[in-house]
């Protein structure tokens, strides 16, 4: 699973079409980066092996092997394995609120997933199977997974889902209760400034440029990025810009000169030393390293 953005900064989901929005993937954590990124569809992740970390702008989980969690419409997250000797391998399971839901302002989405997309105070939430309907949750995303191991199982998905609904809704209302508020303001305003530097990143940006884009001060710029992502903005357009960079060294012939400029690096010898501190390796030895050939 490769994890891209678009151009409206949202996640591209790879293998969801319109026709049908629900897609499954196997995601390796240790050779799948999951970057800052939040989308419009649902997740389920079941950890299958390993330990994964699941970060947040309001919260920070580590999750075991046969644990899930569900992660809600729009929430900026990230993930990582944790322990490196172990891959974390999920079975993930995506889709948009119209695979229940049906068309727009149906009764389904109404009474069933607007309260869930429309909850500010839910980010994620924790399967560990500490309970008996956690139990049941966990087991039928096992079942989901196994289901598209075969063909024309698109009803019974979207059936299973149905249920694991259900069992979600109920399991809200008893946790709702025990939850903090979501900093929802902060979140926003750090998703305008992502927005904004992912939009920009090739041209010189400053940190008042970013600030002004959410409407904020500089310190509250800082403030913001530094709660909800422990890191600076000028550190955010330095790792944005290295990943754009290392898409086009993995996809194109181009000269490193011309993948530093368009990525707005200032020059190809700074770019040389971000990019390896980054990677681990110079430009050319990524490349040579990385390079997608035709047919592989």
């Amino acid at each position: 699973m490769e994890i891209r953005v678009r151009g409206n900064q949202l996640e591209e989901i790879e293998g969801l079409y319109a026709d049908y929005p629900y897609v499954y993937h196997y995601a390796d954590l240790k050779v799948t980066d999951i970057p800052w990124h939040w989308h419009e569809e649902l997740e389920f992740d079941y950890v299958v092996s390993g330990k994964v970390k699941l970060v947040t702008a309001n919260k920070s989980c580590e999750f075991g092997k046969n644990e899930a969690f569900f992660i809600n419409s729009n929430v900026l997250c990230t993930m990582e394995n944790v322990n490196g000797s172990e891959p974390a391998v999920l079975d993930s399971h995506l889709f948009h609120p119209i695979f229940l839901g049906g068309h727009f302002k149906s009764r389904f989405s109404t009474k069933y997933l607007d309260p869930v997309l429309q909850n500010k105070n839910l980010d994620i939430l924790e399967i560990r199977g500490g309970t008996g309907r956690q139990r049941e949750i966990l087991t039928k995303l096992k079942q989901a997974a196994y289901m598209q191991k075969t063909e024309d199982t698109e009803f019974q998905t979207r059936n299973i889902f149905s249920d694991i609904w259900l069992l979600i809704l109920e399991e809200i209302k008893e946790v709702e209760s025990r939850q903090m508020p979501v900093k929802q303001i902060s979140q926003d305003r750090i998703q305008t400034m992502m927005s904004f530097i992912q939009q920009n990143y090739q041209n010189k940006v400053s940190l008042a440029d970013i600030a002004l884009s959410a409407a904020v001060s500089k310190r509250e710029c800082l403030r913001c990025f530094q709660q909800c992502i422990s890191t600076t903005p000028y550190e955010y357009l330095m790792d944005y810009r290295t990943e754009m960079a290392a898409r086009l060294l993995k996809t194109t012939d181009a000269p490193v000169t011309w993948v530093a400029e368009q990525t707005g690096f200032s020059n190809s010898a700074y770019f040389g030393k971000i990019f390896k501190k980054a990677k681990g390796l110079t430009p050319g030895e990524y490349r040579k390293k990385n390079t997608q050939r035709p047919g592989k």
